[in-house]
């Protein structure tokens, strides 16, 4: 996809370059499964300007990861599979904490089954063809889409606005299309 290719161009002449040769893009997807269980204490403990500051960290590593893996030539399975982890990791401890707490179980069980739904298609993928297929444009759109809602729920417990969490819920049932239209892609393009 372009997108993906213009985004890399743009992290390369920005971000990338501040990070040494030395480091792979495989330390920085194990950064963001790292930063995972102080995410999740953050959250717990409701320290939100601290779960905001490691969330946002992490999730800008998302994008750094593979545009890194990409311009430096080092993608790898173990890479797909770190970035997949972290991903899901991510977004799925957010989620637990959060969405049932504003939007109901019902969101978040939807959530939960569509993602086990992925996982399914990228194992079977996997199985099919024997090659680890990495993220799709609907995945990374997905992601891209639940990182800002649950930056627009942060805005909404900072300002105690329910406006914020109305666009916030709006947008992550609006990423239930992308993370179906994910695990359709895994069928259709292995």
């Amino acid at each position: 996809m372009n997108l993906q290719k213009y985004s890399d161009n743009f992290l390369e002449i920005t971000l990338l370059r501040l990070i040494p040769k030395k480091i792979t893009p495989n330390q920085v997807s194990g950064l963001r499964i790292w930063s995972l269980p102080f995410i999740f204490y953050s959250l717990l403990n409701e320290s939100y300007v601290w779960g905001l500051a490691i969330f946002t960290i992490a999730a800008l590593t998302d994008a750094v990861d593979g545009a890194l893996a990409r311009k430096r030539s080092q993608v790898t399975d173990l890479g797909k599979i770190l970035d997949a982890v972290a991903d899901r990791g991510l977004i799925g401890l957010v989620a637990l904490i959060f969405v049932p707490r504003y939007f109901g179980w019902g969101l978040m069980t939807v959530i939960i089954v569509l993602e086990l739904l992925n996982a399914r298609g990228a194992y079977l993928s996997k199985k099919r063809t024997g090659r680890t297929p990495g993220a799709n444009w609907a995945g990374k759109v997905k992601m891209m889409i639940q990182c800002f809602a649950f930056g627009m729920i942060f805005i909404g417990i900072f300002a105690t606005s329910s406006s914020w969490l109305k666009s916030a819920e709006f947008l992550l049932y609006a990423s239930l299309i992308f993370t179906f239209l994910e695990s359709f892609l895994y069928r259709k393009k292995y």
